[in-house]
C-alpha cells in the first residue's frame, strides 16, 4: 500500500522519487530513475534492427525490435538507505505504453508511423516494442547514424497507484453548493478540474464546507484537505463517463441517482486510491555512443542497396520469453534462392534458437524483387492435469517476410499471457494460481511461487477473448484464498504486492436494540479493527451509526472488537454511575447492541 506524500529526510532519495508504505513504515516504494536497454546474460542488448533498400523495386523500410528495463537502484544507494533503516522496493506498475519521438533535424515526430502502443510489463522488463519502418523512418535512422545531429527517443508512460494519506476530518456541505462549484457541462469535468473547483471555493466564514474533527488536533481548511475532499466527492456523487481509450483522461458527471439537494458528508479519514503517471525516456543516440565499433556494426548493419547477386543480411526475430512448460516446440522454415538460383531451406527450432538470430541469403539475378518465403509450425504442451497428457500440434502457417522474418504467437496459432509476480507478493501469499478459460473450458493452468515467479502461458487461439483468473493462496494447501485479478487474458500482467492490500473497508452498522434502549441514560461505544484503528461515538435510540472496519488482510473475514460505556437507568428513572464493559469480539456487519437491565450486575 503506497501513500503519496513528501518523504522524510532520507539523503539518497529526493522528494517525489519514492513513497513510504502504509503498513510498513520503514519500507519505501521507489520510482525508476530511467530506462536502460535490456540485456542477455552475457551482456548483449536485446535489440535488433533490420533495414533494406531494394534498387530493383525502388523500396526501402525495415523493422526494429527493442526491449527496455527499468533503471533500478544501484548498490550504493541501497546501502545508504539501509544504513538509515529503510528498505527500498521498486514501484509496481498497472499498465504502460510507449512511442517513438524524433529529434532528428528534418524529421519531425509527427511523421513517425507509430503512435502510442501498449508496453509489456514484468518484474524485470518494462516493455517490448516493435516498430515497422516506412521509407521516411528508415531515412531518419540513416541520418541519425551518419551524423552527430539529433536523437530518437522512446517515450514511456506507466501508471502506478497507491493510497493518499487521510485526515481525521468529517466534511459536510449542501449539494446544490457543490453543484454550483463544479459547473458540470455536457462533457463532464476531469479530476484536475474538480480539484481546482474545490481549491477555488471560499475559506473561513464564507466557506461552503463544515469541518468536524474526528480525532487529534484541529486541522486547517487548506489545500491538502481540499484535494482529499475533491477525491471523496468524485468517488461519491460523481460517475465516470465511458471512455474508449483506457489512457484517456477520465471525465466525471453528476450521478443520476443523487438529487442536487440536501446536505451530504464525506469522511476524509478513509484511505482512497489515487493513480499517477511515471514518465521515462530512452535515447537511441546515447545507446549508439556507448557501443564499440564492432558492436555498433553488428547492431546497426550498413544501409546497403539490395541488388542482384548481393548478400542480404536477414534477421529472424522471435517472441521473447517462450516458456517450455506451455510451448513444447516451434519450427520456422525459411526458403530463399541461393547464388545459382536454386532454392535453399533453413530450419530454426525453438528452443534452442535465440530470440534474435541473423543469417545471410543471396539476392539472385533475373528477378524483379527480393523474396523469401517462410512457414511456421508449433506444438503446445499438454494442459496441466489432463488425462491423457497429450501434446497439441498446430497447423503449419505462412509468414510475411522481408529482410526480416518476425513471427509472433498469433502467427503460429496460439495466444500468450506473460505473467510475473513481484517478490513482495510472496511475503503475504505462498502461491499464485493462474487459469485461462474460454467458453467454459480451461485452456491453460499455471502456479507461481517464490522460486518460480514468472510464466509465459500459451493456449490455442480462441474465437472469443479468454479470461484470466488469478487466485492468491495464503497457504500451500487449500487454506484461505482470494481472487486478485479477473479480466482479459492478453499482453502481460504484473502481479503487485498491493493487490493483496485491503483498499476498501467493510462497513459496520451500529445501533441500539429498541427494546433495551431505555435501560441506559447514555451509551457510548468504542470499536477497534484488526489494524488497531479505533473510533468512539455515542448511540441514540432509534438511530444507527456507520463505522468503517479495516480487515487485517484480504484473506481474513470481517472481525473487530467493541467496548460499551453506559449509564444504567433504574425502572424508577434514577441513574447509576458510568459502567465500562470489557472488550468483546464480533464479526457481524450489523451490530445490534443489547443493553442489560439495571437489576443485572453489569
Amino acid at each position: 500500500m503506497i501513500m503519496f506524500f513528501d518523504l522524510p529526510q532520507l539523503a539518497p532519495i529526493r522528494p517525489g522519487e519514492g513513497f513510504p508504505d502504509h503498513e510498513q513504515p520503514r519500507v519505501l516504494h521507489v520510482l525508476p530513475r530511467g530506462l536502460t536497454a535490456a540485456r542477455e546474460a552475457d551482456g548483449t542488448p536485446r535489440f535488433a534492427l533490420s533495414r533494406f533498400r531494394d534498387t530493383a523495386i525502388d523500396a526501402s523500410g525495415g523493422l526494429m525490435h527493442l526491449e527496455l528495463d527499468l533503471a533500478t537502484l544501484d548498490p550504493e544507494l541501497l546501502g545508504a538507505a539501509a544504513a538509515d533503516g529503510w528498505v527500498l522496493r521498486l514501484v509496481g506498475f498497472i499498465a504502460a505504453r510507449a512511442r517513438l519521438r524524433s529529434h532528428v533535424p528534418g524529421f519531425p515526430d509527427v511523421d513517425l508511423p507509430d503512435a502510442w502502443k501498449p508496453a509489456r510489463l514484468s518484474s524485470r522488463t518494462l516493455m517490448v516494442e516493435k516498430h515497422l519502418f516506412d521509407a521516411r523512418t528508415a531515412q531518419m535512422l540513416d541520418a541519425l547514424l551518419s551524423s552527430d545531429a539529433g536523437d530518437i527517443e522512446v517515450e514511456v508512460e506507466a501508471l502506478y497507484e497507491g493510497l493518499e494519506e487521510p485526515m481525521p476530518v468529517l466534511v459536510s456541505a449542501d449539494l446544490h453548493e457543490i453543484a454550483s462549484l463544479l459547473r458540470l457541462e455536457g462533457e463532464g469535468a476531469t479530476g484536475e478540474q474538480i480539484e481546482a473547483a474545490m481549491l477555488s471555493a471560499p475559506t473561513g466564514n464564507g466557506s461552503p464546507f463544515r469541518l468536524e474533527r474526528l480525532e487529534g488536533e484541529r486541522l486547517a481548511d487548506g489545500s491538502a484537505l481540499r484535494r482529499l475532499l475533491a477525491m471523496a466527492i468524485r468517488g461519491d456523487i460523481l460517475a465516470a463517463l465511458p471512455a474508449v481509450d483506457a489512457w484517456e483522461t477520465p471525465r466525471y458527471q453528476w450521478r443520476g441517482d443523487i438529487a442536487v439537494e440536501g446536505r451530504r458528508s464525506w469522511d476524509l479519514s478513509v484511505y482512497r486510491r489515487s493513480v499517477r503517471t511515471w514518465q521515462g525516456r530512452w535515447s537511441l543516440r546515447s545507446f549508439i555512443s556507448a557501443l564499440d565499433p564492432a558492436a555498433r556494426a553488428a547492431m546497426f548493419p550498413a544501409f546497403s542497396a539490395i541488388a542482384p547477386f548481393s548478400v542480404v543480411p536477414v534477421t529472424l526475430i522471435a517472441p521473447v520469453g517462450l516458456d517450455a512448460r506451455f510451448v513444447r516446440r516451434v519450427q520456422v522454415d525459411v526458403v530463399a534462392s541461393g547464388p545459382g538460383g536454386v532454392p535453399q531451406q533453413r530450419s530454426f527450432i525453438y528452443p534452442p534458437t535465440p530470440a534474435f538470430h541473423r543469417f545471410a541469403v543471396t539476392y539472385p539475378a533475373l528477378t524483379d524483387a527480393f523474396a523469401l518465403s517462410a512457414t511456421i509450425a508449433a506444438t503446445l504442451s499438454p494442459i496441466a492435469g489432463t488425462v491423457p497428457a497429450l501434446p497439441r500440434p498446430l497447423g503449419r502457417q505462412a509468414l510475411k517476410v522481408g529482410s526480416a522474418v518476425a513471427w509472433t504467437a498469433e502467427d503460429a496459432g496460439f495466444e500468450t499471457l506473460a505473467i510475473s509476480a513481484m517478490p513482495g507478493l510472496f511475503e503475504r501469499a505462498s502461491r499464485i494460481e493462474v487459469s485461462i478459460a474460454g467458453d467454459g473450458e480451461v485452456l491453460c493452468l499455471a502456479d507461481l511461487m517464490r522460486e518460480a515467479p514468472e510464466a509465459n502461458l500459451a493456449w490455442v487461439t480462441q474465437p472469443l477473448p479468454p479470461v484470466a483468473r488469478v487466485v492468491a493462496h495464503r497457504d500451500a494447501g487449500e487454506g484461505p484464498k482470494v481472487v486478485i485479478y479477473e479480466g482479459a487474458a492478453e499482453g502481460s500482467l504484473l502481479l503487485r504486492p498491493e493487490m493483496l492490500d485491503v483498499l476498501e473497508p467493510g462497513v459496520v452498522l451500529v445501533s441500539l436494540e429498541p427494546d433495551t434502549a431505555a435501560n441506559a441514560a447514555y451509551v457510548a461505544i468504542t470499536l477497534r479493527d484488526p489494524t488497531g484503528r479505533q473510533r468512539s461515538f455515542s448511540l441514540e435510540a432509534g438511530e444507527s451509526a456507520e463505522w468503517r472496519c479495516w480487515a487485517a488482510s484480504r484473506f481474513d473475514l470481517l472481525t473487530y472488537e467493541y467496548r460499551l460505556q453506559h449509564i444504567p437507568r433504574m425502572p424508577d428513572g434514577a441513574t447509576l454511575p458510568l459502567v465500562t464493559g470489557e472488550w468483546q469480539r464480533a464479526g457481524d456487519p450489523a451490530l445490534n447492541v443489547i443493553l442489560p437491565s439495571a437489576e443485572v450486575d453489569p
